[in-house]
This record gives C-alpha cells, sequence and structure tokens, in this order.
C-alpha cells in the first residue's frame, strides 16, 4: 500500500494536536522519576483516528495541506479552521462520529 507524503504529512498534523489535547497526568507530580511510576500510555483505536480525521476535514484543516508548500499557520483562515477543529473535537460531533463507526 502506498502512502502519499500528503497522506503521512496529515495523519501526523492530526495526531499531533490530538495527543496535546488529550494529555493527562497520569502520576502525580512529586512521584515522576520514581521507581513506582508507571505511566502506560492509552494508544488510540482506529475509530477515534478516524472520526479524529472527519473532524479536521470538516473543520476545513484539510484544505490547507493539499498544496506542496507549508500553510501560513497565523492566518486568519488558518485560525478559524483550527479553532473549529478543536471545536468539533472536543464537542459531541466527535462522539457521534465515533459511535457511528464503533457500529
Amino acid at each position: 500500500m502506498k502512502i502519499s507524503l500528503k497522506m503521512l504529512s496529515a495523519a501526523v498534523l492530526v495526531a499531533a494536536p490530538l495527543s496535546y489535547l488529550s494529555a493527562q497526568p497520569t502520576t502525580p507530580v512529586g512521584a515522576i522519576g520514581t521507581a513506582d511510576s508507571t505511566s502506560a500510555e492509552r494508544g488510540l483505536t482506529r475509530a477515534e483516528v478516524r472520526a479524529d480525521l472527519a473532524m479536521w476535514k470538516r473543520a476545513g484543516m484539510d484544505e490547507f495541506w493539499n498544496k506542496s508548500e507549508t500553510p501560513d499557520f497565523y492566518s486568519r483562515e488558518y485560525k478559524r479552521a483550527y479553532a473549529e477543529y478543536v471545536r468539533l473535537r472536543k464537542g459531541g460531533e466527535y462522539q457521534q462520529e465515533l459511535d457511528r463507526l464503533k457500529r
């Protein structure tokens, strides 16, 4: 299966903000670095990744990455689309899409 550079870039760009937004401390701050601390990160399911990608596309973020150049992260359009992506990702739309994909 051939994966294009555009698709790979999109996957990385979807995963990075998602992992940042969903990061939760798993151990108390004082326990970090001790022998007793174990922080096993939970991996994302295929349905979660697909639901996140659907929110990314619904917000219009994929339009910024269809070109060979890096988008202008500081443009008003990009910021507006990213804010919409975050809203969709945190809202009920994401859960509805996830439920649909799990069926």
